[in-house]
């Protein structure tokens, strides 16, 4: 059994920052209405175990695109080149199987 992990109004919040999005956003991305986001933001309602797990997931993705995807873009070509003249490799590497 997984233990569940509750977020705070405030770690909401945060998170919804970090991440550069409004509660508008999260009600697009998540199919929700502006009104159960806004109990949440403003401590009125429970944020539930799934919202602070998606959140979190999010945040992670960002900062993993943060630390390979966009310093691989910064660094440009000298980078690519590794990559052969065809970009990276598509599907498993050969005996990965």
């Amino acid at each position: 059994m997984s233990e569940t992990r509750t977020m705070t109004a405030e770690a909401f919040e945060a998170a919804l920052a970090e991440l550069g999005w409004k509660g508008a956003e999260f009600c697009r991305r998540t199919g929700l209405v502006a009104n159960t986001v806004w109990r949440w933001r403003k401590g009125t309602g429970q944020v539930p175990p799934w919202a602070a797990e998606y959140l979190r997931a999010m945040l992670a993705l960002q900062r993993l695109h943060a630390e390979f995807v966009a310093v691989r873009r910064q660094a440009g070509p000298e980078l690519a080149e590794d990559d052969g003249a065809d970009g990276p490799p598509e599907g498993p590497a050969e005996g990965a199987r």
